[in-house]
């Protein structure tokens, strides 16, 4: 009997501590710069602390210094959550974390894997890839070298995320003037035909890269919440009710600002800039406190 009483205290305890340990993670520690809301950040490439002359490129930063802005906002009291969490935020506003932020990359290259997946992973946090599909199914031997499918399997099975940045339409194209515009929101020119797009030809062209860019995601990592980061940050009011009519529920921007739950049309912060210390990226962050 005396043993059956140890054995039960001894679960009661290890429940207890288990309580306690799980109300530890979710206590805020340090200052509250905001609730209910959260912060998206958007970064390109990270190159290795020694390619020193890369990082001077536009949406270019160093693998250091990717590293120095996770531990600023750690220590600054950011709670870094998954697109999964962010997604269930917006569509079903379930809570969050004060001082809640998402990490964001476009365009699927591939040192995202070498060199911002370790640290992510070192320091258990999660960021979200927004890919460019026909550049992981086709290999372009003058392009930078973009994800592979197997890659990706791999870094979902860890915790990131992987999602949609059209399949080919994030690049420019002849819109029959002296000027080239992105795929993505304009009727293009038909040089066999010598005419734009009619409506109709818009249309479907921009639904079925859509619909088949989020058909491959499913087909090779599994089903998921379709989301779309617009290509160049554009889009019309007919982009977003064709990708709407997609299946596609949430869209990523290019403007600057904070994000609540009602937000479908998301904000995002370019980080991933050479000049973008980690003081520098506080400072930023820190605009949008409600303190």
């Amino acid at each position: 009997m005396r043993r059956i009483v140890i054995l039960i205290l001894t679960l009661v305890l290890l429940s207890v501590t288990a309580c306690a340990s799980r109300a530890e993670t979710m206590r805020q520690v340090g200052p509250i710069w905001y609730e209910n809301q959260a912060i998206v950040l958007l970064y390109h490439d990270v190159v290795d602390s020694g390619e020193g002359g890369a990082a001077d490129e536009v949406s270019t930063i160093r693998s250091d210094q990717f590293e120095a802005h996770l531990l600023a906002m750690r220590d600054n009291g950011y709670r870094i959550i998954s697109m999964e969490d962010f997604v269930e935020f917006i569509l079903n506003q379930k809570p969050i974390p004060a001082n809640a932020v998402v990490i964001t990359f476009d365009d699927g290259y591939e040192n995202f894997y070498t060199h911002a997946y370790p640290i992510l992973q070192k320091h258990g946090v999660t960021a979200s890839n927004f890919i460019i599909g026909i550049y992981s199914d086709t290999y372009y031997p003058d392009a930078e070298p973009h994800l592979t499918w197997e890659q990706m399997k791999e870094l979902k099975q860890n915790g990131m995320g992987i999602y949609s940045h059209t399949y080919n339409l994030h690049r420019t194209a002849n819109t029959g003037t002296d000027r080239v515009e992105s795929a993505l929101t304009h009727k293009l020119f038909l040089e066999q035909k010598e005419r734009l797009e009619t409506d109709d030809e818009f249309k479907r062209r921009i639904k079925s890269d859509l619909e088949f860019m989020n058909r491959r995601i499913a087909d090779e990592l599994g089903e998921q919440t379709p989301l779309l980061a617009f290509p160049y940050g554009e889009y019309t009011d007919l982009t977003v009710e064709l990708a709407e009519e997609a299946g596609i529920p949430i869209f990523f921007t290019t403007r600057e600002g904070i994000n609540s739950s009602t937000d479908k049309l998301v904000y995002r912060i370019n980080a991933g800039e050479p000049y973008m210390t980690a003081e520098a990226l506080i400072q930023i962050l820190q605009k949008y406190s409600q303190t």
